[in-house]
């Protein structure tokens, strides 16, 4: 009897599979959008550089930037400054929170996807090629002002959608940031760029001082009284909280800028935050958002030189970190906490419970929860995560799906 061939099973990213399905047509359209988008870039530049007339000279500021050079260009009829960034070669940062949005359109072209359903199964296909986890259920109620919404990963992020001019929010929290397979920003950024209407709304850049040998709250309210924060214009606004008085052991915290603008600093004691009193564990976030400005996507690739050119004050160290310390931290962290906190909590009974049962042992097998480790012990990974939504059956979905279920 002959043997029957098994179709082979395609390992590639959802987004690289889609593109090997494009017709001259395609290619065709695709360059003739490009051109127009460029032409039109070109065009903003030259109003904002010949100040005679146009919106690019109306909106080009002049008198807060200290005379420093900016970039326009004229994003949904608005001109907005587009992130500056500085040459920089340690590895001073990494991404910490990550939201874009895209056209619903991308995971029709992707998949052939027409139904809402089909919709969601092609994000979660996609969110799976890039980050290692898809969507793993749908909430109650929608966010973000999204009709609906859906749960990414462990509780990693969220997958909004159903109205906002029909596009998709996919918004990546710091631990799933952490979560995330190797090399997910580089994935993003080709997934990005083959989009429709893609667009980084937010972004977190992140440096972690674990031993504080170069920043604490008071250097950085010194180093704001010094124009460190200056960026050209006046100084802006700076907020402290915690117990600055009489510190106690909770954590400090310094805020600079204003949360609903483009750009905001946060610098706080974070192994304090996780518990740890004497922790001297510094972090410094600098938060994007897209409300005045845009985010290129090569902040992706070179995070580290969008956040040098912040702030003067990160312009001048080159401590390196990588996430793989602060997640070794973070474990170490909570893990001393959870013993502070059993002995506080429960060493009376623990020790009741052995006198009455007579060994350690016994103790034990009484009171552990078997396959249960508390929060923050078990560091995020990809590889906890349960059978994503896009790997049930659906009625109709187009063959690619099954395609890329197998292989991915």
């Amino acid at each position: 009897m002959a043997s029957i061939k098994k179709r082979p099973i395609l390992n590639a990213d959802a987004h690289v599979l889609e593109r090997a399905r494009l017709v001259p047509e395609d290619l065709l359209r695709i360059n003739a959008a490009n051109k127009d988008a460029v032409n039109a870039m070109r065009a903003t530049s030259a109003s904002a550089r010949h100040p005679k007339g146009g919106a690019g000279a109306q909106a080009t500021p002049t008198g807060n930037t200290g005379g420093k050079s900016i970039e326009l260009v004229l994003e949904g009829g608005k001109v907005k400054q587009v992130l500056p960034r500085t040459h920089y070669n340690s590895n001073v940062c990494f991404i910490d929170w990550f939201n874009f949005t895209v056209h619903e359109d991308t995971f029709q072209i992707l998949s052939g996807a027409v139904t809402d359903s089909e919709i969601i199964f092609a994000v979660s296909m996609a969110c799976e090629s890039i980050f290692g986890f898809g969507i793993t259920s749908k909430r109650e109620k929608g966010a973000n002002f999204y009709r609906a919404s859906y749960v990414l990963g462990e509780n990693y992020g969220l997958v909004c959608y159903g109205g906002q001019r029909n596009t998709v929010l996919v918004s990546l929290s710091g631990e799933g940031c952490a979560a995330a397979r190797g090399g997910w920003e580089r994935r993003m950024y080709d997934f990005l760029n083959s989009a429709q209407s893609p667009k980084i709304t937010r972004i977190d850049l992140t440096h972690d001082d674990i031993e504080g040998a170069l920043f604490r709250p008071e250097s950085l309210i010194e180093s704001y009284d010094q124009g460190s924060f200056n960026c050209g214009g006046r100084n802006p606004d700076i907020e402290l909280r915690g117990n600055w008085r009489n510190p106690n052991g909770k954590g400090r915290s310094v805020y600079i800028g204003n949360r609903s603008n483009g750009k905001f600093f946060r610098g706080y004691e974070k192994g304090k935050q996780l518990g740890d009193a004497d922790s001297p564990w510094m972090r410094l976030e600098v938060e994007f958002k897209s409300v005045d400005r845009v985010i290129p996507f090569d902040i992706l690739k070179y995070p580290q030189e969008y956040f040098a050119a912040a702030y003067p004050l990160l312009r001048n160290f080159s401590a390196d970190i990588q996430r793989i310390d602060t997640v070794r931290k973070t474990v170490q962290v909570s893990y001393e906490r959870t013993k502070k906190w059993l002995k506080r909590q429960c060493g009376a009974a623990l020790n009741l419970m052995l006198n009455v049962e007579g060994d350690a042992e016994s103790v034990l097998a009484l009171i552990k929860r078997e396959g249960k480790l508390p929060k923050g012990v078990l560091p995020p990974s990809f590889r906890h995560v349960d059978s994503s939504l896009h790997h049930s059956p659906l009625e109709h979905m187009p063959l690619v799906l099954s395609f890329v279920n197998q292989g991915v």
